[in-house]
């Protein structure tokens, strides 16, 4: 298998803006909506404080990505960090699971025709998923740039209704969610705050994949960490916000386990909760399926360059738009919803096999100090190297232990499905590596490397 270096492409189009809102609206999905309720169950009028925890935990899990997208720009998002860090082998494992991966999307097109027909009664669901997938998947064909002008627009469009919400449910408080000892504040004690500090976490961390549009951005080594951290204080706010007024209107018994939307219809007036509901949970998850259209290809299409899947798997169109690999994945979230097939167990059959492509990034993240030593040395964020391997180390345990608790879950068939997958991406790793027209190309660059011409 031959390596090969390559000049870093051109710079992009991408500024920090695009990336801001690109970031925010990939971690504020529906779970705003429909996790609170739940957290209330476990942890009572605290949620909002366990929420916060939560941001803080979302945080130390992606502070690897941090780091290492302030000392090198990434054409294949993950799979440029495997195989940059790690080496040919298990980048093509992680090329090929994310591939397979993309059959989750089908939760997104799902949701999104559920919530249509909550608001709308009249309009099929089935049709109102597929009409919007179909929507963001023809503006993904129209290259970064519109994707994240259309991103811009719903993200803050997502934000104002949130802070409508609030502001309304700030004002209409009954319950004294600030007083530690009030009766129902640790609802169930420190297993509450637990169960729901887990529960929260899941939709705190997705920012991390701002480190796919290295390729797109203008200055991705300033741009891409920067959009991290500033969307970390962004959804605190809106998050804990959220939780304050979920918590504090209603009695805790009557919106424990309840969506958002019940607290909503109480604050609100008829025609805002109306827009609630178009540009909140709705506006949620549509900034949540553009976000994933736009930064899944990346992976996807760098493994292509390097032999693991078809060359011609990663064609552009004028726009740049990897135009195939978005084709296939506007067919894996749509097939599932034309065949009504259950989403929650695609979901769950995905657990295990998802899991073990994190820890291996997770192992990658360990290598940067010693596998790109001057890139390190320069990065913006450099950190003495034992506070990295520290702060990687606090991450990657997070890792483990959010895979562990996820793992109770499992039962023996959905173990299985994993396992196999697991076998036949290795089956299929070692049959590609067999191929002598393999080049594994530099994917991975510091800022000041040698940059290809316009």
């Amino acid at each position: 298998m031959k390596v090969v270096n390559t000049p870093q492409p051109p710079k992009g189009v991408l500024g920090r803006a695009d990336l801001l809102a690109l970031g925010v609206g990939q971690v504020i999905g529906a779970g705003v909506v429909s996790l609170v309720g739940p957290a209330i169950a476990q942890t009572g009028l605290s949620v909002w404080l366990v929420y916060f925890i939560s941001v803080l935990m979302g945080l130390l899990w992606c502070i690897p990505y941090i780091f290492l997208t302030s000392a090198l720009r990434l054409s294949g998002g993950r799979y440029s960090v495997v195989a940059g860090l790690l080496g040919a082998a298990p980048a093509g494992y992680i090329s090929v699971s994310i591939l397979i991966s993309t059959y989750t999307c089908a939760s997104f097109a799902t949701a999104m025709g559920s919530y249509v027909q909550s608001i709308f009664p009249a309009i099929p669901a089935q049709a109102a998923g597929i009409a919007l997938w179909t929507l963001f998947f023809v503006v993904n064909l129209c290259g970064i740039g519109a994707v994240a002008k259309l991103q811009k627009i719903m993200t803050w469009t997502l934000i104002g209704t949130l802070l409508l919400f609030v502001v309304f449910g700030i004002t209409k408080l009954n319950n004294p969610v600030f007083e530690v000892g009030a009766p129902d504040f640790f609802l169930n004690g420190n297993e509450g705050i637990f169960v729901a500090a887990m529960l929260l976490f899941s939709s705190t961390k997705g920012y991390y994949t701002n480190m796919n549009y290295g390729k797109d951005c203008k200055d991705a080594t300033r741009d891409i960490p920067w959009s991290m951290l500033a969307t970390v204080p962004i959804i605190a706010v809106i998050y804990c916000g959220v939780a304050v007024v979920a918590a504090g209107v209603l009695p805790i018994e009557q919106v424990a386990g309840q969506p958002l939307t019940l607290v909503a219809k109480a604050i609100l007036p008829s025609s805002l909760f109306v827009i609630f509901m178009i540009f909140g949970p709705l506006g949620a998850l549509a900034t949540t399926t553009n976000g994933a259209l736009a930064n899944i290809p990346y992976a996807i299409a760098q493994s292509c360059k390097d032999g693991w899947l078809p060359k011609s798997f990663a064609s552009t169109n004028k726009r740049g738009s990897f135009w195939k690999i978005e084709i296939f994945i506007y067919l894996s979230g749509l097939l599932p919803l034309l065949l009504k097939l259950n989403i929650s167990v695609i979901t769950s059959n995905m657990l295990l096999f998802s899991s073990c492509m994190s820890l291996i990034e997770a192992v990658a993240f360990f290598r940067l100090p010693t596998k790109y030593p001057e890139a390190w040395k320069k990065a913006r964020l450099h950190v003495p190297d034992p506070v990295y391997y520290a702060l990687v180390g606090v991450s990657t345990l997070l890792n483990v232990f959010v895979i562990f608790r996820s793992m109770k879950s499992l039962t023996p068939a959905l173990a299985m499905v994993s396992i196999l997958l697991l076998a036949g991406c290795g089956v299929y790793i070692l049959f590609r590596m067999k191929k002598t027209d393999m080049e594994v190309y530099s994917s991975m660059w510091a800022p000041d490397e040698e940059m290809e011409k316009d």
